[in-house]
């Protein structure tokens, strides 16, 4: 899985290198046999974005994407969007699609709300904004993928971790609660991550119907 997510990410525009990083030797191994380059981070790292940060120290750059490992069929062109949102002047970006009617239940798809400048309100596993008035808003689905500016990131890897961020189990929380904004970009992005077992067999129907087209 991991592997296919590095693939989509060398395709994305714009992105100058592709990089796993793992505290598993099993994974690290399996990247490698795949031809895209692993780095090895602290088993005690708390979040993804830890992780990615203390590979940072490996690989200079003056931006980093934070692709999860579990969004196997993430768009490259949603990787791209990323990248633009940081280097057009985020200090952190993601991406936000619409929410579809089955998953206003799903905890496993996290929700979003927005400022009107596009920016992250907040993150949740409920449904927000809650539907007083059918229609009045339609809600969003936020897309795990973030972008970071080099030193964004190595600030947020330094914040502790808040009592918003360990009740909903989402580390972008740490930001907002700490004041840095969250540039959103919303669009048609599709991508499942798995997170279940039924997420997995649905990726797995997904990927088969996408490599059929591509034949």
């Amino acid at each position: 899985m991991v592997v296919r997510v590095a693939e989509r990410a060398s395709r994305a525009k714009g992105i100058d290198q592709v990089a796993v990083a793992t505290d598993d030797a099993r994974i690290a191994a399996a990247v490698q046999s795949a031809g895209f380059r692993a780095l090895m981070t602290d088993p005690a790292c708390r979040n993804g974005t830890e992780r990615i940060a203390q590979a940072a120290r490996d690989l200079p750059a003056d931006g980093y994407l934070n692709v999860q490992g579990d969004e196997p069929l993430i768009d490259p062109e949603a990787i791209a969007q990323v990248a633009r949102l940081v280097r057009d002047g985020a200090r952190m970006a993601t991406l936000a699609r619409p929410l579809e009617p089955f998953e206003a239940a799903l905890p496993q798809v996290v929700k979003v709300v927005l400022d009107a400048r596009g920016r992250a309100l907040y993150f949740s596993r409920s449904l927000i904004p809650h539907p007083r008035e059918t229609g009045a808003l339609p809600p969003l689905a936020h897309v795990g993928i973030y972008g970071f500016t080099a030193e964004t990131l190595q600030q947020f890897a330094r914040l502790p971790e808040t009592p918003l961020e360990r009740a909903e189990g989402l580390e972008q929380l740490r930001a907002l609660f700490h004041g840095i904004p969250i540039q959103v970009a919303v669009g048609n992005f599709q991508s499942v991550a798995v997170d279940t077992p039924e997420d997995l067999e649905r990726v797995r129907r997904l990927f088969a119907t996408d490599q059929g087209r591509h034949r």
